[in-house]
């Protein structure tokens, strides 16, 4: 199903901007994606906790929630990733938000094994953030343009619950597996988690999943229905 772009309308805060009320939830003739701001949030108990409770106050509105992370931004060390990951955990644990982050090249002074094991991450997981992640962020967009076209009728509701059952199991499968594979880089300087045998099958399956529910999700058959 194409997007209606003009039924999208994008904004950007802060989480304290959504739990002060700056942000009031107001949707218009659109569906509101809020793109949060992250700086400074990974490390943080305290605004870890503050980003908990707004995102949960965003999906009670109804809105989509947006926003970008590398994964090794700031300073570039394992404990960082294991920051940065609970960060994402903290965003997408209802599974109605795609995990979703980039690998970018290291420009920072960090030690070589930090470096390599971003140099085996990047490749292993580019597909996962590419095809599935991706494609389950349009599909929930679609749900939500679904939900606001045929007032929540049974068909959306239905789908709805099968996608965020989906999503949550891509998002704990990803973030299990750079989790997983940090943890042994870590420790061993090298991991298997990242060869292709092993992390391909993961998003393959995942994939042909999503492809099977989309394609069952159609407005003239949820009309119809």
């Amino acid at each position: 199903m194409d997007s209606d772009q003009s039924m999208v309308a994008h904004v950007s805060w802060t989480p304290h901007d959504v739990l002060s009320g700056a942000y009031d939830g107001s949707r218009g003739d659109g569906i509101s994606l809020v793109r949060l701001d992250l700086a400074g949030i990974a490390g943080d108990p305290a605004r870890l906790r503050e980003l908990v409770v707004a995102v949960q106050l965003l999906r009670r509105m109804g809105c989509m929630v947006e926003y970008g992370l590398d994964l090794f931004e700031g300073s570039p060390r394992f404990v960082s990733v294991r920051e940065n990951l609970s960060l994402l955990r903290a965003i997408v644990a209802d599974g109605t938000t795609a995990a979703q982050f980039t690998v970018k090249p290291l420009d920072a002074d960090c030690s070589p094994w930090v470096q390599s094991y971003r140099a085996r991450l990047a490749p292993a997981v580019q597909p996962w953030l590419s095809r599935l992640s991706a494609q389950l962020a349009e599909s929930w967009l679609e749900v939500m343009m679904g939900e606001r076209m045929l007032l929540g009728m049974n068909g959306v509701a239905a789908h709805r619950i099968a996608l965020q059952r989906l999503t949550l199991r891509s998002n704990t499968d990803l973030l299990n597996l750079v989790s997983d594979s940090a943890r042994e880089f870590e420790l061993a300087g090298d991991t298997r988690l990242l060869d292709d045998e092993f992390a391909s099958p993961q998003v393959g399956s995942l994939t042909e999943s999503l492809l099977a529910l989309r394609n069952r999700f159609q407005p003239g058959q949820v009309l119809a229905g």
